[in-house]
């Protein structure tokens, strides 16, 4: 069985994307997730920003640029990959 490799890349491309379109604290919210706060596990951390970057979209999805749609989606891919069943 192989293992998912976590990268936390796409998720630091979408933090930059939010605040590109105005959206700091967002942005600053997930920035805050991945780089200071001590998780159990980086799955745990995958399924929390998966839950975060679900509000964000159904709060500002409507304003998003293109750019971060499209890294959004990036990011809910690595997130699929830990989570295969996580909802969308």
């Amino acid at each position: 069985m192989s293992r998912s490799v976590i990268s936390y890349v796409p998720f630091d491309e979408l933090v930059a994307s939010l605040r590109a379109d105005g959206l700091a604290d967002d942005a600053e919210r997930l920035h805050f997730m991945i780089h200071k706060v001590a998780w159990t596990t980086g799955s745990e951390l995958i399924g929390e920003l998966g839950q975060t970057m679900k509000e964000i979209a159904r709060n500002n999805g409507g304003s998003f640029s293109d750019s971060t749609r499209a890294r959004m989606n990036a990011a809910f891919e690595m997130v699929c990959q830990v989570w295969p069943d996580f909802p969308r």
